[in-house]
């Protein structure tokens, strides 16, 4: 049953249910990838502000060859090694990737939840794996574990994203 509100406007199957579910996780994996592309441009060989000062020419250019070849990854030098030294846009950019996958998967996880409860008064659609005993007082109690060890990791990515954005705000000048 489609439902906005908690109301039941529109009949739907299960397969229309749970399709959007993978179609938003595909969609965000691809974000990720493309945030994390931002992480490929290093300032290795910048020295302390972005300078280059006391380094050897050509050095930036060997050692990203050498970690490229270390991490199997397309490393590439920064352009600006000093823009490349104090901003941290990289890291703000894939952490947010991360909290809005994390935000959508604690939703997905809601849902299950929602449509997994009681079967006397909730709306027991799904029935989820029965993973550890519901209750003493309570016996055909069935707890969502995963479904709410997954909102846990989700909220400790959520509060993260707090931790980075202030901690690359916090910089001063050209650190």
């Amino acid at each position: 049953m489609g439902r906005t509100q908690l109301q039941d406007p529109v009949s739907m199957t299960v397969g229309q249910e749970f399709h959007p579910f993978a179609t938003l996780l595909k969609e965000e994996i691809k974000n990720l990838h493309r945030a994390s592309e931002l992480l490929f441009e290093v300032n290795l060989g910048a020295t302390a502000i972005g300078t280059r000062f006391n380094t050897a020419a050509g050095y930036q250019e060997l050692v990203v060859k050498k970690l490229a070849k270390v991490t199997g990854l397309p490393c590439i030098p920064a352009e600006d090694l000093i823009e490349a030294t104090s901003d941290c846009g990289a890291y703000i950019t894939v952490h947010a990737g991360l909290k809005r996958l994390a935000v959508k998967l604690s939703k997905i996880c809601n849902d299950l939840r929602l449509l997994s409860s009681s079967p006397r008064a909730g709306l027991k659609e799904i029935n989820l794996p029965e993973l550890q005993a519901g209750s003493s007082i309570m016996p055909a109690k069935v707890n969502p574990v995963i479904p709410e060890v997954v909102n846990k990791a989700c909220f400790k990515v959520i509060s993260n994203d707090t931790c980075v954005t202030i901690a690359a705000e916090a910089g001063q000048l050209q650190l």
